[in-house]
């Protein structure tokens, strides 16, 4: 069979999936396009990251397809996976990266309402004036707050909105505290300056959790990239011998085994050095 017809056959057997699974595929692709708008909002885009709705599965499929015509469909449904994952995983890698920024920066702000309420400020002027003294996601969330509360909207719930943009333990410590201290006629200024200080031990004691398993982790990332290290060291030296693993039903038998060890093997490091402060 001619390289041609292979790809034409792979390419019409993708076409007659598609059109069989088309209800579940249009099911799957709405809730892609809801995560795609919750993303829009967490990481304060104007329009969601089309991106993250079609790449990652145009590309998962044209791997495939190309790895199919040149012979080896089991290694292209390996890789085409593989790729998938990652371009699926980056919009949530940005916003995990945006809120680990943010509660960088979380007890500094604290400290500035804090500050701001002693200088006889009312709290929504406090919250405008962090969100001009400072700058990166935190100036957003509190402008954006801030905006919420001019508009009408309770400042309670202005803060409780930015917490569901923001996946922050130590942000939804401090909302919980202030609304406490709010419903209580506590001391604002002094509850946000607990909350700072405690941020900052909790802060502390996370970066020593990290340092001390630091070993751990790059010993974790590894193992779990040598497999992959092996396979084109071997294909280097022995191709032919090499694409039976792809081609050959016992080596793929072979190759299922080993990559689920390793997913395995992967997931239950980071589960032990997964150390809750």
């Amino acid at each position: 069979m001619t390289k041609p017809v292979m790809l034409i056959l792979a390419f019409s057997a993708v076409v007659l999936a598609w059109l069989a699974f088309a209800p579940l595929i249009g099911f799957w692709m709405d809730k892609r396009r809801e995560r795609a708008e919750v993303y829009r909002r967490q990481l304060h885009l104007e329009k969601p990251p089309a991106f993250s709705i079609w790449g990652a599965p145009l590309c998962a499929v044209l791997i495939l397809v190309l790895m199919t015509f040149v012979g080896a469909w089991f290694a292209g449904l390996v890789l085409g996976f593989i790729v998938f994952k990652f371009l699926d995983a980056l919009p949530g890698l940005a916003v995990k990266k945006r809120a680990a920024k943010f509660d960088a920066q979380l007890a500094d702000a604290l400290v500035g309402l804090s500050n701001s309420l002693r200088a006889g400020l009312s709290l929504p002027q406090a919250i405008q004036q962090v969100a001009t003294g400072f700058s990166g996601p935190i100036a957003q969330e509190f402008a954006g707050a801030y905006r919420e509360y001019e508009l009408g909207k309770p400042i309670e719930q202005a803060f409780e909105d930015v917490r569901e943009r923001i996946d922050s333990r130590n942000y939804g410590l401090a909302v919980s505290a202030f609304r406490v201290g709010k419903e209580r006629g506590g001391n604002l200024a002094e509850v946000f300056e607990k909350i700072a200080t405690s941020i900052r031990e909790i802060w502390r004691l996370e970066e020593h959790v990290k340092t001390i398993t630091t070993q751990g982790r790059s010993s974790a990332r590894f193992m779990t990239m040598m497999p992959a290290v092996f396979l084109v060291l071997l294909y280097v030296m022995d191709s032919d011998s090499m694409m039976l693993l792809f081609t050959d039903p016992l080596g793929i038998g072979i190759l299922t085994v080993v990559f689920l060890i390793n997913v395995i093997g992967h997931l239950w490091i980071r589960r032990i050095l997964a150390v809750d402060v």
